[in-house]
């Protein structure tokens, strides 16, 4: 016999031994006695517990019972009791009086299935819901059935694509109708329970929303990493709840199912695959890894409920009730992830990596060397410290344009408008004072707001972490207010001012704005207006900042020093001083705000710097093993910095890139401070005749020529040639670059060109030369091929023919001087810059 005949025969033995004709007349202990087997509701409880299960719970689900203790029980007024019964005081004054109450109820449901009346079902409100619903499907015509054995609403919710906040009957009647004619109920039944059962996830919410600046949310999320105070509390009051989220989270198992919204905004829906373990984020932070098993396909606000597992639930860490799955699939997981429960539990069936399961107990909060305390980002490569070194004119400016376009610069078209809302915030917010911060954030929220709002906008939370707080975060912004609050003010009554007076309170602590707020914070509200408006199609999200190092340049521009600001009304010129960050360490907290994005420090001239007094203590920092990795671990290097006493490491993210002139400073100079922790890229001037096809900005001069009457001017070989000579007279570090000559290109071939050439060797190449030789001509002669032109004409410097006469004109005729003793005289001869041949005869021999 199968399962299914077994059932149906216990199902008409359940008839036969009460059949609906007896339920008038069964007695109290016919309906419940403590210890027998064949009263009514053991038969409905127990019994018949395959066919639809009531089983568990409290007796006085029946509205009278059997009572198997003896304890002394009070009564009051919604419960009841008696030596042998319980009952719902409701009901009557005895047990006797209830059960009479309650045998004619279960004489009406019975009656109802009997005639298929869902509706009258439904209505009847005697019986608790799942106990009536049970009587009513044993007792409803089998052959036409109208009841399935499952009465809890979400099962069939699911089954129907409906919601548990359906009736049951529109439930059991949406349910019947998708029957097959030649399907028995029971096995019907079963088909609806195996799809429940597929899908009744334990499904957890977790929520990254007000503690989380940002781009910390996006950090963790990044690196897949769930993390969450283990002292978080659930709502409700008594001490009894105080971390019962947190623990929630440190003891559901590895392989649970959570989804992850920052906010009211759905993110993601991950799986664990770890543990909890210590965070980094501060005492009593817990971590957890996860995979990823759906994408969110929109982010926008989650407003169908306010459930505690709904994104905008009051809550942390909430398990979707079964209750509410059917509402959870269809408001949320399909909405916003374009799935669904079933693919859901198909997606977490397949197999974890065995490496990262856990046993599912109550992990240990001891840090081990399997699972790292903290995993927050990885590095998208090893960093750079590289510097560009040539020659002037040798493209080094366009190199690290061309490279700061391609790795550093991101049209914000191309990243979403959450990520360029961070980044802006990241950029331009994190590093406002205290007032400009608190003048944002109250004009964010429509400027009125009290201060644990404000203290909770991403904008004050984005300057916390860039000024490394972590508590008084609300005193601060308080005591800012009263500061800069107008004079005239009636509610506060602080004593120190400080410019600029653009705020004030109401009665009840609403701040807002006051006095000349408009003129004064006209950018900052530029700013959030922009914000708001999203990203442009011109805009773009810059990654690098750029200097130029010279003799003045020193270690307060680059690293941190004191800065003098007002500290009263501007007209009173009050100075103080503050400690203000610089160039290179406020790339380094943008840095480590977007740890999954790489940022240069581009350096021009950084040969002319004093880099031990500009680098200061950092210059062991930038090397690539001494740099912070980012991902939890301890930096293998850091330092205190010398003005504001913080410790201070160099993220793995970071690009130093440099350019130097070669003919400024010899690179020997620079081999002991920078040789070993950069490495050194040469451009050397291009004077290929043929381009790469593999580089498209190769031989810039090949097929540039200058046309003229007396023939045609290469000047690549003319190039090539001044640069062979000044290699062996100098260095190659001193050679001539490609780029003085390529602005010829842009003018139209003939007189034109050829007079720009005049003027680039006139104004350019000649002073370049009169440096390099220290106008010593004889070698410039050489160079220009001046020595080998027999027409003195073309010749652009002319040596004095006759030395011995010029000296007896200048001193007589007994001067005792002797000529070879004496320096030679040159004359620069301007004719010869008009002349097509001088050039020409550079690179060719004359007749």
């Amino acid at each position: 016999m199968s399962d299914f005949q077994q059932q149906y025969a216990l199902w008409d033995e359940f008839l036969a031994v009460w059949p609906r004709t007896r339920l008038a007349t069964m007695t109290l202990d016919d309906y419940s006695q403590a210890g027998s087997k064949n009263s009514f509701t053991y038969w409905i409880e127990s019994r018949l517990d395959e066919m639809g299960s009531i089983w568990g719970g409290s007796s006085f689900k029946f509205g009278v019972f059997s009572r198997k203790d003896t304890e002394d029980k009070k009564s009051d007024a919604k419960l009841s009791y008696s030596d042998t019964h319980g009952w719902y005081s409701s009901l009557g004054a005895s047990a006797e009086e209830a059960f009479t109450k309650v045998r004619g109820y279960v004489c009406q449901v019975a009656e109802l299935a009997a005639q298929g009346d869902l509706a009258g079902i439904e209505a009847f409100d005697h019986l608790g819901e799942a106990f009536k619903w049970k009587i009513a499907f044993h007792y409803q015509d089998r052959q036409t059935p109208v009841i399935v054995d499952i009465f809890k609403r979400a099962p069939l919710a699911v089954y129907v694509g409906g919601t548990a906040s359906q009736s049951m009957a529109a439930l059991q009647k949406a349910t019947l109708a998708k029957r097959p004619a030649d399907l028995g109920i029971l096995e019907f039944g079963r088909q609806v329970w195996d799809a429940w059962s597929q899908k009744n996830l334990a499904i957890w919410k977790l929520s990254h929303g007000n503690p989380f600046t940002e781009p910390e949310r996006q950090k963790y999320r990044s690196n897949s990493l769930a993390v969450m105070d283990r002292n978080t509390n659930a709502p409700g009051p008594g001490a009894q709840q105080k971390g019962k989220q947190g623990k929630d989270f440190a003891e559901a198992p590895v392989g649970a199912l959570f989804y992850l919204c920052h906010g009211n905004s759905p993110q993601l829906i991950g799986q664990f695959t770890s543990e909890a373990v210590p965070c980094t984020k501060g005492d009593g932070w817990l971590q957890r890894s996860y995979r990823v098993l759906k994408t969110a396909q929109r982010t926008d606000r989650y407003t169908a409920n306010s459930k505690m597992w709904s994104s905008q639930g009051n809550s942390t860490f909430w398990q979707v009730g079964a209750h509410d799955l059917p509402e959870f699939e269809s408001t949320l997981l399909k909405p916003y992830f374009a799935t669904d429960l079933a693919e859901l539990a198909a997606l977490a069936g397949e197999p974890i990596d065995a490496a990262s399961l856990g046993s599912g107990a109550v992990p240990s909060l001891a840090p081990s060397a399997a699972t790292p305390a903290v995993a927050i980002s990885e590095p998208v490569a090893t960093c750079v410290n590289r510097i560009y070194y040539g020659p002037p004119g040798t493209g080094k400016t366009y190199t690290l344009t061309r490279l700061l376009k391609r790795d550093y610069v991101q049209s914000a078209t191309s990243i979403s408008s959450d990520e360029w809302r961070s980044q802006m915030i990241a950029e331009k917010i994190a590093a406002l004072k205290w007032w400009e911060g608190a003048a944002a954030a109250l004009y964010e929220l429509g400027g009125q707001a009290k201060v644990p709002d404000m203290a909770e906008h991403p904008f004050i939370q984005a300057i916390v972490g860039a000024k490394g707080r972590t508590d008084g975060i609300k005193q601060t912004l308080w005591g800012t207010l009263q500061h800069h609050t107008v004079l005239e003010s009636t509610t506060v009554n602080a004593k120190l001012r400080l410019s600029p007076a653009i705020f004030d309170k109401t009665a009840d602590s609403v701040w807002h704005f006051a006095g000349d707020w408009q003129e004064t914070c006209v950018d900052l509200t530029a700013l959030i207006d922009q914000l708001r408006n999203g990203p442009q199609d011109t805009a773009a999200v810059q990654r690098y900042s750029f200097v130029t190092f010279h003799q003045s340049y020193g270690y307060e521009e680059f690293i941190e020093g004191l800065r003098p600001v007002l500290t009263g009304e501007a007209e009173v010129g009050e100075v103080a001083y503050e400690i203000r960050p610089g160039v290179f360490k406020e790339l380094c907290r943008k840095a480590r705000q977007s740890p999954d994005q790489r940022f240069a420090m581009v350096i021009d001239e950084i040969n002319r710097g004093n880099i031990s007094k500009i680098f200061g203590e950092l210059i062991t920092l930038v090397e690539a093993d001494k740099r912070d990795p980012l991902d939890g671990s301890a930096p293998p290097a850091e330092v205190t910095l010398a003005y504001s006493g913080e410790k201070f490491s160099v993220p793995a993210n970071v690009d130093i890139v440099g350019t130097m002139n070669t003919a400024d400073r010899s690179l020997a100079l620079l081999d002991t401070a920078l040789r070993r922790r950069f490495e050194f890229v040469p451009l050397m001037p291009d004077t290929r005749a043929e381009k790469d096809p593999a580089h498209p900005d190769s031989a810039p001069l090949a097929a540039l020529v200058v046309t003229t009457d007396a023939g045609v001017i290469d000047v690549r070989l003319l190039l090539q040639r001044m640069n062979e000579r000044i290699e062996a007279l100098y260095d190659r570090d001193h050679c001539i670059g490609h780029a003085y000559f390529m602005g010829l290109a842009a003018g139209e071939d003939g007189p034109a060109r050829f007079e720009v050439l005049a003027t680039t060797f006139r104004h350019r190449i000649m002073p370049l030369l009169e440096e390099y030789f220290f106008e010593d001509w004889r070698k410039i002669r050489l160079v220009l091929a001046d020595n080998q032109k027999r027409d003195p004409a073309i010749q652009f410097i002319r040596e004095s023919v006759d030395h011995e006469q010029d000296l007896s004109t200048l001193f007589g005729n007994d001067h005792g001087l002797d000529s070879y003793a004496t320096k030679r005289r040159y004359s620069l001869q301007e004719s010869a810059f008009s002349q097509p041949l001088a050039y020409m005869a550079i690179y060719q021999a004359t007749a």
